[in-house]
């Protein structure tokens, strides 16, 4: 007799799988997805009891982070030891393992007993961070498919304790990089070499967060030249030593030699309180430390030479500080743009089917102003989006110049009106745009660009003036030009301003502002002019290559449609209420339509149904809409896919390659559009 799966424990395991893929991995606080897992424990896998442990590494301990079904007050003062019991033996031995009842030598299982027990490591960068516990009273274990599951939960926990590791990581890095900043500053001043290496000892002993440091340098025998957080004449003899740090009190030692080119000029001793293992990463802070230690000692035999030197690093330094910041504002930027544009497109949404079912005028005119709002608030989060974009594999292609200078006034508004304005000072920018100016060229350069030139300008003026921004087209060229009513320049100045780390203002800018300008013009295959003179302001000139205006936003070739037919539609969305509007839309103008909440339950349905369009999401976790685009085309490649996005100005048919994708929805829209693109892809179906 042929057996045949049933239908409904396929659902239903389906279910419990899309229940546990449903828990983000990222983006979620840590005891928010503890909480999550642990309900799905109870309710996915039948458990009465589950927890949460987590290592502690000051405790040496694992302590209970979330749980279920266990008595909340003695919880919170829990705590097992690796090798105690089911769950500090599974710690332990870094395995799975499974207790039948309780046992005298286990604690936790005779205190809280369940007549069958399991505990699964968590694992985060290779280390045993955790474990997962589940308990049944029934005594009834996990089977196959249950092991899976429950492996699947601790994969997700695993997953968001290795992205708290990397944020706690960068987050050490961005404030030793903070620290390392003022080193350069602190070493290039003119003073004796033992205040110097005194200040530079103490920012070392910040940058990597231990109790004392020493210096030893000097020509012939060594001896201690700085010290910081320690009695150094307690030492005594020469080198340290082990028994040297213990008497001291300190049971840990970073030894750091003070290099300069191919001489060892001194050594540099980072001493610690507790036993510590210094990471890789604080070993290449210390040995910088050191340099600029060793840079220090060379300033007291050749100052000028040595101060040249750090002012290079110091700018180096601020320069991947700002490209850091830079790069970690384009990351939230983007976030905040994709999940601002899903909220305006259910606002928009919901608007517009408001407008139709009501004949009220006052309402209909309260959702007017409501959809123009909402409008308007999209073409914020657009230029936000277009302002913060990095460049990454981005091609030359038309940029409206008009366009980007208007982003770049509203972007720097804040130094040019709010802050200047807040010291008193009076900064005014107006503009003359030619009609219609298209370049060829890279829109995030050139916006860096013009970024620069205008915060040059602000510079220029610290009493006040006017800023001039000024557009025209000059045979086959197009001239941007920014004026401002500054300080201007005198003729020694104006030819260094495109050499690296030039500067005329305060210690605290890089000097690299017209010489990135200089570098992406030429990559443009244009040209910049300065014109300047002493008191007089100062007019920046770029020359960029004219381009005919861009085609249109990336519509496929369809047929014309005479009349507006229906279809079976899947629609595959993680946002609830953008799923739920775009049903709704759909159903009323008569199509046949499923939703799907992710990726792989939009596949499953693919699968099981016959569908003439699928719209999915771009965005989604596990399963994104190129990888639904890619298993449905391998499916069906007749059918067309709809892609929904919320980075239309960044996601172009180049970018998509050979995904398969047909059309796309560009979030947010009007619902005129979506069945607009329908239609459209419904003719690509009748055409194939």
């Amino acid at each position: 007799m042929e057996l045949r799966p049933d239908p409904d424990a396929e659902q239903m395991a389906l279910s419990d799988l899309g229940e546990i893929l449903a828990i983000p991995a990222f983006g979620i606080d840590l005891g928010e997805l503890y909480g999550l897992v642990v309900d799905r424990l109870q309710r996915v896998l039948s458990a009465d009891r589950a927890a949460v442990f987590e290592f502690d590494e000051r405790l040496r301990c694992l302590v209970v982070r979330t749980s279920r079904g266990l008595p909340y007050d003695e919880m919170s003062g829990w705590s097992v030891a690796p090798g105690e019991g089911l769950i500090g033996r599974a710690f332990a031995e870094r395995r799975t393992l499974t207790a039948l009842g309780a046992t005298a030598d286990d604690l936790f299982l005779d205190r809280f007993p369940s007549r069958f027990s399991l505990a699964t490591p968590l694992v985060a960068d290779g280390e045993v961070a955790g474990i997962l516990y589940v308990g049944r009273r029934s005594g009834r274990a996990l089977n196959g498919d249950e092991l899976r599951l429950l492996h699947l939960l601790a994969d997700r926990c695993s997953t968001a304790l290795v992205a708290q590791r990397l944020v706690a990581r960068m987050t050490r890095q961005a404030e030793r990089l903070r620290e390392l900043t003022m080193v350069p500053a602190v070493a290039g001043v003119r003073e004796p070499l033992e205040a110097t290496l005194a200040r530079t000892c103490e920012a070392g002993c910040r940058v990597l967060g231990v109790a004392a440091g020493l210096v030893v340098a000097g020509e012939g025998e060594a001896a201690v030249r700085a010290s910081h957080g320690c009695d150094a004449s307690a030492l005594g003899e020469w080198p340290i030593d082990e028994a040297a740090v213990r008497a001291l009190g300190h049971r840990a030692v970073l030894p750091v030699p003070l290099r300069f080119g191919d001489r060892t000029l001194g050594q540099a001793y980072f001493l610690d309180w507790s036993e510590r293992r210094f990471t890789q990463e604080e070993v290449r802070a210390g040995e910088l430390v050191g340099a600029l230690m060793a840079a220090a000692v060379e300033n007291a035999r050749a100052f000028e030479e040595t101060r040249a030197a750090l002012q290079q690093l110091s700018a180096a330094q601020e320069q991947l500080i700002q490209a850091e910041k830079a790069r970690a504002l384009a990351d939230v930027a983007g976030g905040i743009a994709h999940e601002f544009n899903n909220l305006l497109a259910i606002i928009l949404g919901k608007t517009q089917l408001a407008l139709e079912r009501t004949d009220s005028n006052g309402v209909r005119e309260d959702l007017t102003v409501v959809e123009e709002t909402a409008w308007r608030a999209a073409d914020t989060v657009r230029r936000l989006l277009a302002f913060v974009a990095t460049r990454g594999d981005e091609g030359m292609c038309p940029v409206d110049l008009n366009a980007l200078a208007q982003d770049v006034v509203t972007f720097t508004r804040a130094l040019w009106k709010d802050d200047a304005e807040a010291h008193g000072i009076k900064i005014e920018v107006v503009m003359d745009l030619a009609e219609a100016v298209m370049v060829h060229g890279i829109a995030t350069e050139l916006r860096e660009a013009l970024t620069n030139i205008i915060l040059n300008a602000i510079d220029a003026m610290p009493r006040g003036g006017r800023i001039a921004i000024r557009t025209r087209r000059r045979d086959r060229m197009v001239e941007l030009a920014v004026s401002d009513t500054g300080e201007g320049m005198p003729p020694d100045v104006q030819s260094r301003i495109f050499d690296p780390f030039f500067t005329t203002r305060s210690p605290q800018h890089a000097g690299l502002g017209l010489s990135v300008v200089h570098g992406i013009v030429g990559r443009h295959h244009g040209r910049i002019d300065v014109h300047s003179e002493e008191g007089h302001g100062a007019t920046v000139t770029l020359l960029l290559q004219e381009s005919r205006p861009p085609s249109e936003s990336w519509a496929m070739p369809s047929a014309p449609a005479t009349r507006r037919v229906t279809g079976s539609v899947l629609v595959i969305e993680d946002e609830e209420h953008l799923r739920r509007m775009l049903l709704d839309t759909l159903a009323s103008a008569g199509h046949t339509v499923e939703g799907a909440a992710n990726g792989l339950e939009g596949l499953a349905r693919f699968q099981r149904g016959t569908f003439d369009v699928v719209i999915t999401d771009l965005s989604m976790p596990e399963c994104s809409g190129l990888d639904v685009t890619r298993a449905v085309k391998k499916m069906s490649p007749g059918t067309p896919v709809v892609m929904i996005t919320g980075w239309g100005d960044v996601m172009n048919p180049d970018r998509m390659g050979d995904t398969g994708v047909d059309l796309m929805l560009v979030k947010p829209f009007k619902m005129e559009r979506v069945l607009s693109v329908l239609d459209d892809a419904l003719a690509l179906r009748t055409s194939h």
